[in-house]
């Protein structure tokens, strides 16, 4: 089970600094001087960062939580692919904020697209209480 953790939080620390990195890369070459915003792609923007950071993992964990009523249990296997699938969603979420803040969208929906991809990031933080919690609620076998 160790192992399966210490996956999970290389797994969790490499999409940190993946974000991090292309923040920043964002961050320097911004030249949207010249472009106004636009309101259907501040809409798209905003729903893909709300419907991966948070929408699809919450859907994840409700599907693996009824999963693990009724076959008694998760596998370790099933555990950690439960796990990746919410790193990459949120991390796709992520991607959508970083997009949204390159190019010109209105201030309003890059704010919220950026509080919804940080509420995701915060909820894949890897600790070692919300494993032990995890493996109580879904039931993994150790």
């Amino acid at each position: 089970m160790e192992k399966i953790f210490k996956k999970i939080t290389n797994l969790t620390v490499i999409s940190y600094i993946i974000l991090l990195l292309v923040f920043l890369l964002v961050f320097f070459i911004k030249v949207n001087a010249d472009r106004t915003a636009d309101r259907n792609l501040s809409t798209n923007i905003l729903l893909g960062a709300t419907i991966f950071a948070v929408a699809i993992p919450i859907l994840l964990r409700t599907g693996f939580y009824n999963k693990s009523l009724k076959s008694k249990g998760l596998k370790q296997k099933e555990y950690y692919i439960f796990k990746v699938l919410i790193i990459l969603s949120v991390f796709i979420g992520s991607l959508f904020a970083l997009y949204g803040y390159y190019f010109p969208i209105f201030r309003y929906h890059l704010y919220i697209s950026i509080l919804v991809c940080i509420w995701g990031l915060y909820s894949i933080v890897p600790s070692e209480n919300v494993y032990k919690k995890d493996l109580i609620t879904y039931r993994v076998e150790k």
